[in-house]
């Protein structure tokens, strides 16, 4: 388990969640779902991982589950803009599940 305190850290956490990013545009979403796992693993406190989780179960169509990643994701680190915005396009009930905040 890893906290953000050295650039490294931060390093190495963007480029996981960038890796994410990519299987997920590829719909490679087990791969996705088995990265974002190790990185939720590797570093619980950051708020990208669970993002991502969110997008992953909101792809599957499990919106309750992306909802409580978005949350968490906001509980810790409240200004996180991307899990903020993908939790409110989630709970609209328009049809615009389609752009997701990376």
């Amino acid at each position: 388990m890893k906290e953000l305190v050295t650039r490294e850290d931060r390093h190495q956490l963007d480029e996981l969640c960038e890796t994410i990013q990519q299987l997920i545009k590829e719909k490679k979403y087990e791969t996705g779902v088995e990265k974002v796992t190790q990185a939720i693993g590797e570093y619980p406190h950051a708020p990208h991982p669970h993002n991502l989780m969110g997008i992953l179960l909101e792809i599957s169509g499990d919106k309750g589950g992306a909802m409580k990643h978005y949350r968490a994701a906001i509980a810790l680190e409240p200004s996180y803009h991307p899990a903020r915005a993908n939790l409110y396009r989630n709970g609209d009930l328009s049809e615009n599940s389609s752009r997701y905040t990376f």
